[in-house]
């Protein structure tokens, strides 16, 4: 199991004015988080100030992580010392801010400085993958990253880092919005920072996440990217990352102009099209539209066939069905077509693509039980107990509103799944 670390208040012991090892002068609190404090303190033989990071002696296998790394964009480690049940880690002091707080503080980076600042944060994660052992950094967030007042980007706080060798621990930390569904299992590889680090891109995009799309259009697919839920289809390590990276260039206006131009004949097209549904009626009747697609699945290409001939019929089965979504629109006919969407693209592995379908099942206007028990069930396959729970308590809202009181068998094997993973009763 992991455990996601969320920073919250912790006692910690006064230190100001206290000096340690005869030398480091406690002047300030400069800050806190779920395990220490950290503290300004002035080297008395160099006239300097250092950063003082108090942690849990059980927790200082931080120590030894810094002492190894070498790096223009880590903080050095000067000196270390415990006192009773505490260690103090002395470090160099970088005067800045953590990204987060310049967003908290209505901060907008533009694309140039999010693209910049994400070809840093590859450069250090590339060279912590590159140690013997590994080192997995395991919580990359905008909190870790200070940026200097001369634009120096350092990545801090190495309390949830692990070596390679130990990387199939059954714990280690994260933090939740940003931690890889891996973690959640206490699993941790290259591929699980460079999740983190789609996540920290996302955000450091903000409400100017469009306009840096508009600018940049290739800067969504790397940002999705880096988010797959299946590990094996992110970007394989940073260096490849940094590669996909490199690709990002901002449209000119001509392609701008030419772009445009096929958008308003694709939406010209679109119309024509809806119009044109709109005043003719259906050829054939809805149960044999939809059993012509789900034939699909039986032909000879897909029961035999390769990896490649069973990708092309799924994306047929998907192209049809959506296209009958034009044409069928009643209530009940409309859920039909999603769970084939949803159930075709589960076949597929595209789990991002079949959460959406199933998502989309949920909020139609005649979403019953059913409906909602098979986007629960698909969540309880993913292992995100979690937030099947969340939509169940959604769905109890909505039961109670509307005074639903039919029972099926996706939501009896819900329930029953529920009842097991928090050991109550959900009835």
């Amino acid at each position: 199991m992991i455990f996601l670390y969320i920073e919250r208040g912790a006692e910690c012991i006064e230190l100001i004015g206290i000096i340690l090892k005869g030398r480091y002068c406690i002047v300030d609190r400069i800050g806190k988080g779920g395990q220490g404090a950290l503290y300004l303190a002035r080297d008395i033989d160099l006239g300097i100030y250092r950063a003082v990071k108090e942690l849990p002696l059980e927790r200082k296998k931080e120590a030894g992580f810094l002492r190894l790394l070498d790096h223009p964009s880590l903080p050095r480690m000067i000196d270390y010392t415990e006192q009773k049940d505490r260690c103090f880690l002395v470090m160099e002091y970088i005067q800045g801010k953590s990204l987060r707080q310049h967003l908290e503080e209505g901060r907008i980076f533009s694309a140039e400085e999010i693209i910049s600042m994400g070809r840093r944060i590859l450069d250090i994660l590339s060279y912590l993958h590159s140690r013997k052992p590994a080192v997995y950094y395991g919580d990359l967030k905008p909190e870790n990253l200070m940026l200097t007042d001369n634009g120096t980007l350092y990545l801090i706080d190495f309390g949830s880092a692990v070596l390679g060798y130990d990387r199939q621990k059954t714990m280690c930390y994260g933090t939740k919005g940003y931690a890889a569904p891996e973690q959640y299992q206490g699993i941790i590889k290259e591929t699980s920072d460079i999740y983190a680090f789609g996540k920290t891109l996302e955000s450091l995009c903000g409400k100017s996440r469009f306009q840096c799309f508009f600018q940049y259009p290739y800067l969504a697919f790397f940002i999705w990217k880096c988010c797959r839920i299946q590990p094996e289809k992110r970007w394989k390590n940073a260096e490849n990352a940094i590669g996909g990276l490199k690709k990002l260039q901002p449209l000119s206006l001509k392609r701008w102009r030419g772009l445009a131009l096929i958008m308003c004949g694709v939406m010209t097209a679109v119309l024509c099209f809806r119009i044109y549904m709109g005043v003719q009626k259906p050829l054939v009747s809805f149960e044999t539209a939809v059993s012509s697609v789900i034939s699909l699945y039986g032909t000879m290409d897909f029961q035999s066939g390769g990896k490649n001939i069973r990708e092309i019929v799924f994306s047929q089965v998907e192209e049809h069905s959506r296209s009958l979504l034009y044409i069928y629109d009643r209530p009940d006919q409309q859920i039909r077509l999603l769970y084939l969407l949803a159930g075709n693209c589960e076949l597929q592995e595209n789990l991002v693509k079949a959460e959406g379908y199933y998502r989309q099942l949920t909020k139609e206007r005649s979403a019953k039980e059913e409906e909602y028990a098979a986007y629960g069930l698909f969540l309880a396959r993913q292992g995100r107990g979690e937030e099947s729970l969340d939509l169940y308590e959604k769905f109890k809202r909505k039961r109670k509103k509307e005074k639903l009181k039919q029972r099926g068998r996706n939501f009896r094997i819900w329930n029953q799944y529920l009842k097991k993973y928090t050991e109550g009763d959900y009835e």
